[in-house]
């Protein structure tokens, strides 16, 4: 293993909302991921490919201390334990870094049994490879994991990432560095800079697929290229914004599992802030939503009229052709409520999920 310098040094020195609020996505996602996973399988995995210090200047948390406390913390962290081992691996390709972060773990104290944290210097991308292609050798299964993958610039393989996420349990959270991926895209004439781009995005469809006139609109255009390429069913995003609401990156979350998107949705919806954070449909990203304490639920209301008017619908079914849409479960059961107060809807059988009634216009 070897290690080399960081990067952005500087980076350590601040703590913008940005920040914030990625490690904010973290925790909520691990406090619902740990036990939907946890209680089943025998051992989770959580991977930091970027692990950095463990602390910003100010004192804040990073991420690999958000993930360590938030099981740490976690209401059912006893029982997990007794269910499953939980492995923390920490790389850091900046020896110094890592001491410092080695140093943070070390002053919580004495972690409880079945926790295991293994820190490595070395270049991420090294070590995933290597363990993908021992796992692939030895025709083993790799333990339910999530994977955030921070990157210090925009250059992430995408067949790693690919490799990953054919084991069936992986979840990635990939820092897609928009703003510097952007410009190397506006340089693909350049052999070589095509070349790193062909690695970014596995092939060379971004030429095609990534061609807008405008920039937040090539962001989108450049989810579902990263999607198909990595094999993941749903890939939910958060849009970052500078101060000029430009975007600076986009957290993407990446999964095969239908809980999976359902609990990233619910994360976003916690997270987001009024302002400057902005969360896209993940199959038509023409439109666009500010997530707001109060939502404006009335283009929901627009999709379910919509769908009744095609023909009825039960509950449960709204439910699952709800999950492509942006919006949650309990702001489905809201409109539907309203609507129903408003004699605009009917239902057949006891008007609650759970009965599944069906459900269409009034006469």
């Amino acid at each position: 293993m070897t290690s080399a310098a960081d990067a952005n040094p500087k980076y350590w020195s601040e703590y913008s909302n940005l920040q914030k609020t990625k490690h904010e996505l973290i925790k909520h996602y691990l406090n619902g991921w740990l036990p939907k996973l946890g209680y089943w399988s025998g051992r989770v995995i959580y991977f930091d490919t970027h692990a950095g210090r463990g602390m910003h200047a100010g004192g804040q948390l990073g991420s690999p201390l958000v993930a360590l406390k938030t099981l740490l913390e976690h209401r059912f962290r006893d029982e997990l334990l007794t269910r499953s081992e939980v492995v923390f691996f920490f790389i850091e390709r900046d020896e110094s870094n890592l001491n410092l972060l080695r140093q943070e773990i070390q002053s919580l104290g004495e972690l409880p049994q079945r926790i295991v944290i293994k820190t490595l210097a070395s270049d991420c991308f090294a070590v995933l490879s290597s363990l993908v292609a021992s796992f692939e050798q030895r025709k083993m299964r790799l333990a339910p994991a999530l994977l955030f993958v921070d990157p210090y610039g925009f250059k992430v393989p995408g067949e790693i990432l690919k490799d990953l996420m054919k084991f069936q349990r992986v979840e990635l959270l990939v820092n897609v560095i928009w703003r510097e991926l952007d410009m190397a895209i506006s340089q693909g004439s350049k052999p070589g800079m095509a070349k790193t781009l062909n690695l970014v995005f596995d092939g060379n469809d971004w030429r095609e697929r990534i061609a807008s006139p405008d920039f937040d609109e090539r962001a989108d255009q450049a989810v579902d290229p990263l999607r198909e390429k990595i094999g993941a069913r749903w890939a939910t995003f958060v849009r970052m914004l500078g101060e000029n609401r430009a975007t600076r990156y986009f957290l993407l979350h990446l999964t095969n599992h239908d809980d999976g998107r359902d609990l990233m949705k619910d994360c976003i919806w916690k997270i987001c802030p009024e302002g400057g954070f902005y969360v896209r449909k993940s199959d038509n990203r023409s439109q666009q939503f500010l997530i707001t304490p109060e939502p404006d639920l009335r283009p929901l209301r627009v999709w379910v009229l919509s769908k009744l008017r095609h023909s009825p619908q039960r509950w449960q079914e709204l439910i699952e052709q709800l999950r492509p849409e942006i919006w949650r479960t309990p702001h489905l059961t809201s409109v539907l409520r309203e609507l129903r107060q408003e004699g605009k809807i009917v239902s057949e059988g006891k008007f609650v999920p759970s009965s599944n009634p069906t459900l269409r216009l009034s006469s």
